[in-house]
């Protein structure tokens, strides 16, 4: 039934409408399990009939909780953020909970201003990946606001934090090619940042595992870098690049697949064949990887357990553990033996 006269739907509405219970019309609008898709499809259905938004605010003030989490990223257009993203809202979902998604595009302004603002009744707690705000300066933007963050490499944390396996993930990626019997080695994007540049602390702390990592095996020394941006238009200036000025390099590991991507395609305009001619390895395991001709070898991530570990510590702190030690919880990955190296 449609409301008329000014009236607002509520849930009885769209379960009267929809032939259900008000708890079956409650999950299956917030995509929680257990929830039948013939079920779910008839309740989104009923409120779109009767025209029924949920209300956060009111919620909120009958509660004293929204069910709403934010994702704060910098650039969704990156396939890296975009896949950890749709982990996290399918995994706040089995919690019971909407995720808002939040895109800076890198900005250090945006990232301050989303900030100042998280603690409104619309957001129960945050997950972060910031790049250009250090944790030092977050404590007066966001205060004891439950939140979790990505990639903070603090050696005194004040946020529980998720942590990428970097350092047992070089070493796999370049024993990995010393075993397949490449000999040379270097590191596209490899170059070190300086400080002001986007996540330069996060990625500066990569770029020396990577080069621990290939110097331990004996596959380069810590000058064997291709600097560019991390990026594919990188990866194709990186192509540009090592055609230009050989150094003998036969296998190109990547800081991530994006520079893979640029990489190859570049190799490709030229005529040198991945991996006749040179072999290339990237890092992230983001899900186009999977379509690349030749499929390419990388390191993969659990974005699943990415978002399990960061849901299920944000779900404990907005459930009223404050007084647990901050919590530091590193992923797992796996090396994909694709066809590029």
């Amino acid at each position: 039934m449609n409301m008329k006269g000014g009236m607002v739907a509520t849930l009885k509405d769209v379960a009267r409408e929809a032939g259900v219970s008000v708890t079956t019309a409650s999950a299956a609008l917030r995509g929680g399990d257990g929830v039948k898709p013939a079920t779910r499809e008839k309740v989104l259905k009923a409120a779109a009939v009767v025209k029924y938004s949920a209300n956060a605010s009111a919620r909120f003030l009958k509660q004293g909780k929204s069910d709403v989490i934010a994702f704060v990223v910098p650039d969704l257009e990156n396939p890296y953020f975009a896949d950890l993203a749709w982990a996290i809202s399918k995994e706040a979902a089995r919690h019971g909970l909407q995720t808002i998604v939040q895109q800076t595009n890198a900005s250090v302004a945006v990232e301050r201003d989303f900030l100042k603002r998280v603690n409104s009744p619309m957001c129960d707690g945050l997950i972060l990946n910031l790049h250009n705000v250090p944790e030092s300066e977050l404590r007066s933007l966001i205060g004891n606001h439950p939140a979790v963050l990505f990639e903070d490499y603090s050696p005194h944390p004040l946020y529980d934090n998720v942590a990428l396996p970097l350092e047992p993930a070089f070493k796999a990626a370049f024993t990995y090619l010393k075993q397949r019997g490449y000999e040379h080695a270097a590191i596209v994007g490899g170059q070190r940042l300086s400080a002001g540049q986007f996540s330069a602390e996060g990625r500066n702390t990569g770029i020396e595992l990577a080069k621990k990592a290939m110097t331990g095996v004996g596959l380069g020394v810590e000058t064997d870098i291709v600097p560019c941006e991390w990026t594919v238009d990188g990866g194709l200036k990186a192509a540009a690049m090592i055609a230009q000025n050989d150094l003998g390099y036969d296998v190109l590991f990547c800081m991530n697949d994006l520079l893979a991507f640029g990489l190859m395609r570049g190799f490709a305009s030229m005529g040198i064949q991945v991996p006749r001619d040179k072999a290339v390895f990237g890092f992230d395991g983001v899900s186009p990887a999977s379509y690349t001709s030749p499929l390419l070898s990388t390191i993969a991530v659990d974005f699943d357990g990415m978002a399990k570990s960061a849901v299920t510590m944000l779900v404990d702190r907005m459930g009223g553990d404050v007084s647990s030690p901050v919590r530091r919880e590193t992923v797992g990955f796996h090396l994909v033996r694709g066809e590029s190296a």
